[in-house]
């Protein structure tokens, strides 16, 4: 029963693998991110310095925020080779929020710092993610500029 339950389990990895051009060398990772609000992270690594980036989640003062980046490796560190590498890496993206009788829409950018463990497939990373647009209110429009300061912590597993 377990071996029948293993080959069903790997077959079904091959199917979604195959199905979506994943190759062994294509990495995903889902997480949580905390600071300026929660979010659910979900990462899609294409190329060895580049990945896309997408959090939904609510924000303390703004409400619903979808958030889809295209994020680039900038430089990697090997200062603590048994623990993981450290690194640092640069994006830029949109969002779109609603919530509290306003809908947000505009650019975001992103700068990233932390580590990747290497026994363990977890990445830590603090973020800045600045986001300015417009903001719709009460019939009005208005620049947005509250998110420069967006700032967070987060814990993704690779898989």
């Amino acid at each position: 029963m377990v071996a029948a339950l293993f080959v069903v389990t790997a077959s079904a990895q091959s199917a979604v693998k195959d199905a979506f051009g994943i190759n062994q060398s294509s990495k995903c990772s889902l997480g949580l991110r905390v600071g300026s609000g929660t979010y659910a992270v979900g990462e899609y690594f294409y190329a060895g310095d580049a990945y896309f980036e997408g959090r939904i989640g609510w924000e303390w003062k703004h409400g619903f925020n979808f958030t889809a980046l295209h994020v680039w490796n900038i430089k990697d560190w090997n200062w603590t080779p048994n623990l993981g590498t450290w690194f640092f890496d640069a994006g830029a993206g949109a969002f779109v929020g609603a919530g509290y009788g306003e809908l947000n829409f505009g650019v975001a950018g992103t700068a990233k710092f932390g580590i990747f463990f290497k026994n363990v497939p977890i990445r830590l990373a603090l973020d800045l993610t600045p986001k300015v647009g417009l903001c719709m209110h009460n019939g009005g429009i208005h620049f947005w500029d509250t998110g420069i300061f967006n700032s967070g912590f987060s814990v993704t597993y690779c898989f």
